[in-house]
């Protein structure tokens, strides 16, 4: 019998009887190599097994990312050419609170072709979203036609400081300061400090990613209250500018949720695609690891959104500013009129027929 266990070039081999010689034995380094990369330590495959393991798909799933990319670079042109004329004194702000849309999907798709770069596309990405926050805060601003003209507009009303999040929190008391222009200072420099407090935290976060992956993901729990505390605060004073706009009869309160939701889809969604595997035990799709095909899914959602929503901003944007609130005023003194046109007939009746009394009494 021809036993494997004979000796070949000087090394012997060993195996097991049943075990002929005509049988061609697995390829064990391919078993080994997939097992690997799904149960990677490091979570993040490179991009030639990535590439390896998705085949075909990732041509599709990447052609399709890239005409949605650019068709949201399409609808940024043309919500800008629309919205500047009449947006024409705060041109800088608009073309950088709409370019939040497209630059979130090309991060997105970014991470889709390169699972790596995730991290880095995460803290361009939610960078981009506190700018465009702060920018906002002067689209707010210069709606309600400058600081001066919102201070007089609102005539020493009380600025609404009980709303989200400080709403939540039944024994908050918070002081409510006139609308004036250290007020609204105030508010600026508090919903400033988010882009430049995430933008050093993330810093941070980058370095730490760059010296070790473990001591990344050791310290990342110690970072996030400050990021959640910076967000939340800078949120708060949006919402208060918002509500101090609304007082003086403008409507930027859809503008602010199209670009709120960008926010609660970077943070929440993409927070709830990294705990996912984690909470439940799922197991390896297209010899992926769990939490690469889950980000790669999630991304892919991502994209999807942020052409829904820039779509939502073209047609918020494409109309004027006040012209809800003109609707309103419109919708009013109809009503006003009617009122008044209606009293003067029942007027007019009563003296007809008072006229008809007096003359049959004669």
């Amino acid at each position: 019998m021809d036993l494997l266990s004979a000796e070949s070039s000087g090394q012997r081999v060993l195996a097991a009887r049943h075990i002929s010689a005509e049988t061609s034995l697995p390829e064990v380094n391919n078993a080994i190599n997939t097992t690997l990369l799904c149960h990677s330590y490091s979570l993040q495959p490179d991009f030639v097994s990535y590439l390896a393991v998705l085949k075909s798909n990732a041509w599709i799933i990447w052609s399709c990312g890239l005409v949605v990319v650019l068709t949201l670079c399409l609808l940024y042109i043309l919500t800008l050419r629309s919205a500047l004329r009449y947006w024409k004194e705060s041109s800088t702000s608009l073309a950088i609170v709409l370019a939040v849309y497209p630059l979130v999907a090309a991060m997105a798709l970014l991470t889709t072709i390169l699972p790596r770069v995730r991290i880095i596309a995460e803290a361009i990405t939610q960078e981009a979203v506190m700018v465009a926050m702060y920018h906002f805060y002067f689209l707010i601003i210069a709606e309600c036609g400058g600081t001066n003209q919102l201070v007089r507009r609102s005539e020493g009303s009380q600025m609404e400081t009980r709303v989200l999040p400080c709403c939540c929190w039944p024994c908050c008391i918070l002081p409510r300061p006139q609308v004036q222009k250290r007020s609204l200072t105030w508010l600026r420099y508090l919903v400033l400090q988010m882009p430049v407090i995430q933008a050093l935290l993330y810093l941070i976060v980058l370095i730490l990613w760059a010296e070790d992956m473990m001591l990344y993901l050791n310290s990342f729990i110690y970072i996030q209250p400050f990021i959640a505390v910076s967000i939340l605060s800078g949120v708060w004073g949006v919402i208060m500018c918002v509500r101090a706009a609304e007082a003086t009869g403008s409507t930027p309160r859809p503008r602010f949720l199209a670009l709120q939701l960008v926010l609660l889809i970077v943070k929440l969604q993409c927070g709830f695609a990294k705990i996912v595997p984690e909470l439940f035990d799922l197991p390896c799709i297209m010899a992926l690891h769990p939490s690469v095909f889950v980000n790669m899914i999630q991304n892919i959602i991502m994209i999807f959104e942020m052409l829904l929503l820039s779509i939502w901003a073209w047609r918020l944007y494409s109309v004027p500013p006040g012209k809800m609130a003109d609707k309103v005023q419109h919708i009013v003194v109809a009503v006003l009129e009617d009122s008044l046109t209606s009293n003067e007939k029942i007027k007019e009746a009563d003296t007809c027929s008072s006229r008809t009394n007096i003359k049959r009494d004669e």
